[in-house]
């Protein structure tokens, strides 16, 4: 056996769970077909529609479910404490025994995060290429759930085809923003249904695996049911251009630096890590990475290939101040502004191992996430104010990323390969969905043959017809902390009402028999007013307090509840009426 067969016997010895739970889940075959006795086939997305993230879509024929993808997606700015956003899976749950698989078509969170959260609920196998299968390991490792599942690997290259109950699946290598990303043909009763995943043209990959178009053709040429498309660049024109393209800009930046060269991507981003070990190689530079999420993804892409790193190119982030500025690079998460990110406490003076100073040169190799631009521009500030050099927004024509999605002329070209009877924008907001409807009527599409939908929406196919056919439930799922689910919209309201006008409490310390006030009622504000400057404000506050409760003394009341409402209530008006602000009352009774 050669060393080859062997890593790839003992990879996917690794990937995969001996015995997961999944009794009632008939495992793939090759060749073989069950019968199902339903007509038609539904697709129904939970997330990835009207929106970028939480990327999660259902397949369902008769008795057999497949799931593409299982992402999160970060939450706005309106939802304080919120860390992620995962799509409601109550129907899956009501359908779990059909559930067969999940299909992942790449390692980016916005389509695996949301694994470690809803596989418990719907255990089944993950069919997944190699690198995409390390990174889920490692996440659901950190989770501790590895052991109920089943990763199984797939190689894109092998052409082969999967069955699921009444689907067979094909896994079509595609180019992305981080290698092993595919493109899906699902082969139904009623036709095949290529789903492209994220995807764009580079015919120059970095690591040299360029997208099986002709898959895509020979599928054409035997009749494609329908297209699911990439919507997130179908605003921009042309085309999206080569990750090779930039290895020459990383080269001068790093060669002509006369200090610190620090760069941020995204901790998925194996192909431009790659280009920045390489052009830190070439420069004479030693390299240190700061952040957690890039440490782990960087360890499983050399542990499988992915990413080559000559001995003694690291160094521990410890370790920088004892080489000279001219002789250090610096990967580091933080590209999006992220609060708690490595860039953001370096930007902040925050960080415990690198200050940024002058002569530093900080690189955003990522296009922000929509919403998140001001918070890069306040790290941007923040870096500048340091002294550091900030390349950015392909400022002065130094390009230094290229966007993972296809542009319009790319989007073109998938059509008119494809040649799909019907077609499905998906992954975008709203308005890329409709950009991309735009498009493919350009290139010959019946407008009546495409559906731009929303989650939850389920489109219906037989083998001559197309149509929307009602919902099924659908929605958000809070993850905050270790809690999933539990935080809801009340929660979300208290909490902005909290950052928006503060907090006011009321301490008020009772006798327990008569229910007399025994003392003067406490005051604390948070985030309403200054104390010291408000005593007037505060005393009359007092006061009211009083009031309220003097209107029971000497009878106590039967359910101290109702005063904490009254309390809430009424010293809430007061405050609006003295302040035209509404804080948080907070009344808290104490019987001795």
């Amino acid at each position: 056996m050669n060393e080859e067969n062997k890593e790839k016997m003992d990879t996917n010895k690794n990937l995969s769970s001996q015995k997961g739970q999944h009794g009632s889940h008939r495992p793939a075959r090759k060749g073989q077909v069950f019968e199902s006795k339903a007509e038609n086939l539904k697709i129904i997305p939970l997330g990835g529609m009207g929106e970028i993230g939480k990327n999660m879509y259902i397949f369902e024929y008769g008795n057999d479910i497949l799931i593409v993808d299982c992402g999160f997606m970060f939450p706005p700015a309106d939802m304080p404490g919120v860390d992620y956003i995962i799509p409601d899976v109550s129907y899956l749950e009501e359908n779990k025994s059909k559930v067969r698989a999940y299909l992942i078509t790449h390692g980016h969170e916005d389509h695996v995060g949301g694994l470690p959260y809803v596989l418990p609920k719907i255990p089944a196998p993950i069919y997944t290429p190699r690198l995409t299968a390390g990174l889920i390991q490692n996440k659901l490792k950190e989770f501790k759930i590895m052991g109920q599942l089943s990763i199984r690997t797939v190689d894109p290259d092998k052409e082969e085809k999967l069955t699921f109950g009444a689907f067979q699946v094909e896994f079509i290598r595609m180019t992305h923003s981080i290698p092993d990303a595919v493109a899906l043909a699902i082969h139904t009763p009623v036709g095949v249904v290529i789903a492209t995943g994220d995807f764009r043209f580079d015919f120059t990959p970095v690591d040299g695996k360029q997208p099986n178009i002709h898959k895509l053709v020979e599928l054409s040429k035997k009749g494609v049911l329908a297209l699911f498309g990439d919507s997130t660049g179908s605003e921009a024109p042309g085309f999206s251009g080569s990750e090779t393209s930039l290895q020459k800009n990383f080269d001068n930046i790093l060669s002509s630096a006369k200090g610190r060269v620090i760069i941020a991507t995204f901790a998925s981003q194996i192909n431009r890590i790659q280009q920045f070990v390489d052009a830190t190689v070439t420069s004479g530079r030693k390299l240190a990475i700061s952040g957690r999420s890039l440490l782990n993804n960087i360890d499983v892409a050399v542990r499988l290939g992915y990413l080559k790193i000559p001995a003694g190119l690291i160094i521990k982030v410890q370790d920088i101040n004892k080489f000279s500025d001219t002789h250090v690079a610096v990967i580091s998460t933080g590209s999006q502004g992220e609060a708690m990110s490595a860039l953001a406490r370096m930007a902040s003076g925050d960080h415990q191992q690198i200050k940024i100073r002058k002569g530093d040169t900080v690189i955003f190799s990522s296009s922000p996430i929509p919403g998140n631009e001001s918070a890069i521009t306040d790290v941007i500030d923040d870096l500048f104010r340091e002294g550091a050099e900030v390349i950015y927004d392909e400022k002065d024509d130094i390009k230094t990323h290229v966007s993972g999605h296809s542009k319009q002329e790319e989007l073109k070209l998938m059509i008119a390969l494809v040649r799909p009877k019907y077609f499905v924008p998906y992954h975008g907001e709203y308005h890329h969905l409709i950009h991309h409807r735009d498009l493919a009527i350009e290139m010959g599409i019946p407008e009546q043959n495409i559906f731009v939908v929303d989650n939850g929406q389920v489109i219906e196919f037989g083998k001559d017809f197309a149509k929307l056919n009602g919902k099924v439930k659908h929605g958000i799922v809070l993850v905050d902390g270790l809690g999933v689910g539990d935080v809801q919209n009340i929660v979300l309201r208290d909490r902005n009402i909290m950052s928006t006008d503060g907090i006011f409490v009321v301490i008020a310390t009772v006798d327990k028999v008569s229910g007399r006030l025994l003392t003067s009622p406490d005051i604390i504000s948070r985030g309403f007013i200054y104390m010291r400057e408000s005593e007037q404000l505060v005393n009359k506050a007092r006061s009211e307090v009083r009031r309220i409760l003097s209107q029971k003394e000497g009878e106590p009341p039967a359910n101290w509840l109702n005063m904490k409402n009254r309390l809430r209530e009424e010293i809430g008006q007061f405050l609006y009426n003295n302040t035209k602000r509404q804080p948080m009352v907070i009344p808290v009774i104490i019987e001795v």
